[in-house]
């Protein structure tokens, strides 16, 4: 997986990830609209690739990559489980409010949550897999730490782990992005993580 960008590819990236805050529909902009959004000439982006199918993932493989890395530099920093927890809460609801944000560019590249995973391009998979890991080392230092009683490192755990924690923070995304809801963010915040902990316990 390529993860050397050139700064001109990055400006591209950061064209793609423009037009989604401003609104766009990811999987109907086309290259010219990119290539405006990126500051350069259509011709440019084509020196790098062969469509705009290529760009848009190629953006979000890019700013998933990113994001891990930024996630993973938070948890590092962060020693306490239920602190690190919290963080990755409040990245999941800044990011549900934030159009350009990979959880929104998932969602419109993949044709939304009701086409599972089947939808997904092998190299996308890996991609988020990659962030899970990081997600999932969380955990495992909630179970170190004495918080997490369910051994979240035993092999005959993994699949039950991972779907607990899927649901918990696609929770937290679904009521952050619920409008119709008076619930602080806060309230959504510690029901997360006492479900979370509740059914790891």
């Amino acid at each position: 997986m390529k993860n050397n960008y050139s700064p001109k590819e990055i400006t591209i990236f950061n064209g793609v990830i423009k037009l989604a805050r401003e609104g766009a529909d990811i999987s109907k902009i086309t290259s010219q609209q990119i290539a405006a959004a990126a500051g350069v000439g259509k011709a440019t982006i084509y020196d790098y690739f062969s469509s705009k199918e290529e760009i848009v993932m190629a953006a979000l493989m890019y700013s998933m990559s990113d994001q891990a890395a930024q996630f993973a530099r938070a948890m590092g920093n962060t020693p306490d489980f239920p602190e690190k927890m919290e963080i990755i809460y409040k990245g999941i609801i800044s990011r549900v409010k934030d159009t350009g944000s990979i959880f929104h560019l998932l969602l419109q590249v993949t044709g939304g949550l009701k086409n599972g995973a089947d939808h997904i391009c092998p190299p996308l998979k890996e991609q988020i897999m990659e962030f899970a890991d990081i997600l999932y080392g969380v955990l495992a230092d909630g179970y170190h730490q004495g918080v997490l009683k369910t051994d979240v490192t035993a092999a005959c755990n993994r699949e039950y782990v991972r779907m607990v924690f899927i649901s918990n923070v696609f929770g937290v995304a679904s009521l952050a992005g619920d409008k119709s809801l008076s619930v602080s963010h806060r309230e959504i915040i510690a029901n997360a993580y006492k479900m979370l902990v509740k059914a790891l316990g």
